[in-house]
């Protein structure tokens, strides 16, 4: 089995630097265009793969490339659903982007691609697409072994949640520009954000009310040498689309040695909210966000907390933190249920 996920890999890397057509005939064509338009520096052709525009202008997409000397694509299989005249697909890809020094980026994610019925459109027609991409950072192991993502059909509201996903791509670009190194990404079609679709019942509905949605946009925003951060946005319905906060217990605290790996005493300064949360996700099946920061890179210091979604929002659950440079993993809970039982 494992010489067969070899192969197949083998067959599915594509050396997208050899000049391919223009060829729209299935949606692993596509892609594979798409990715030999960039590597032929055909950004015009790259960009006219996508439905709506994917960045705010051509020359901000042109020079999100700028630094990209080649890319190499790995498509995995293909699945689709029909939903009011259009056939939507889903293509998981994983791509290692190299620069002129032959540095190496990874990602990995879904492209959901779009056909409208060609029976019912009129002039102009409109071909095979792009809607949206859904792709992350991933380390340069996992791409030459890659398990490809399991994207899944596509949702019959697929078409409103890419309308949505533009929408928190362009807040994310303007609000955190100068903030987070990944707006460049984001502006190339790279940095694209996670989505999560949460169904719940607010808590004054009637028993027979239908599930609200909620939707959860995950944005990669700085990668350092241990630690990367990310943003969240969330479309919880009245407020529209809004940047996410998240309240964390904060300390002052005392050594009584240079190294910091005594801890003297701990004292309780109050709650602050960050807009940035570490090495974090979420978890559909909890419905919570969770973060783990390293304080240095052998995390023998470091501080993870947990937010679980409510009622339309998210709120702190448990929150844990181990202030000793000592070699050692002994974090101490310090909010547990909601409630500060450190004080």
């Amino acid at each position: 089995m494992k010489s067969l996920t070899l192969l197949l890999i083998s067959l599915a890397l594509i050396n997208s630097a050899a000049k391919a057509d223009d060829d729209r005939s299935s949606p692993e064509s596509l892609i594979r265009s798409l990715y030999s338009a960039i590597n032929n520096h055909e950004y015009a052709r790259a960009w006219s793969y996508y439905g709506d525009a994917p960045a705010k202008d051509f020359a901000t997409y042109r020079k999100g490339f700028e630094n990209t000397e080649h890319v190499d694509v790995l498509v995995g299989e293909v699945s689709g659903d029909g939903a009011a005249g259009s056939t939507f697909f889903n293509v998981p890809v994983a791509i290692r982007a190299k620069d002129a020094k032959d540095t190496a980026s990874y990602f990995a994610g879904c492209y959901v691609l779009r056909q409208v019925n060609a029976a019912a459109q009129e002039p102009p027609y409109t071909p095979l697409h792009i809607e949206s991409a859904k792709l992350k950072p991933i380390k340069k192991d996992d791409f030459s072994r890659y398990s490809l993502p399991k994207c899944g059909d596509a949702p019959p509201d697929a078409g409103a949640i890419a309308a949505t996903v533009e929408t928190a791509k362009a807040k994310f670009v303007s609000e955190t520009k100068g903030a987070c190194e990944k707006v460049a990404d984001t502006l190339a079609g790279l940095n694209e954000p996670e989505v999560h679709v949460i169904k719940y019942k607010p808590k004054d509905a009637a028993p027979d009310q239908t599930d609200n949605k909620a939707t959860l946009f995950v944005f990669s925003c700085t990668m350092a040498a241990y630690n990367e951060s990310f943003v969240f946005y969330l479309d919880a319905g009245a407020l529209g689309l809004q940047r996410l906060s998240f309240a964390a217990p904060q300390f002052n605290y005392t050594y009584s040695d240079q190294e910091n790996a005594k801890l003297k005493s701990m004292t309780f300064k109050g709650f602050a909210a960050s807009t940035e949360l570490t090495n974090a996700g979420f978890d559909p099946a909890s419905q919570s966000i969770s973060e783990f920061a390293k304080w240095r890179g052998v995390a023998d210091a470091s501080s993870s907390g947990t937010w679980i979604f409510d009622d339309g929002g998210f709120l702190l659950k448990d929150y844990d933190i181990d202030p000793t440079y000592d070699d050692q993993h002994n974090a101490v809970t310090v909010v547990k249920n909601g409630r500060l039982i450190v004080k």
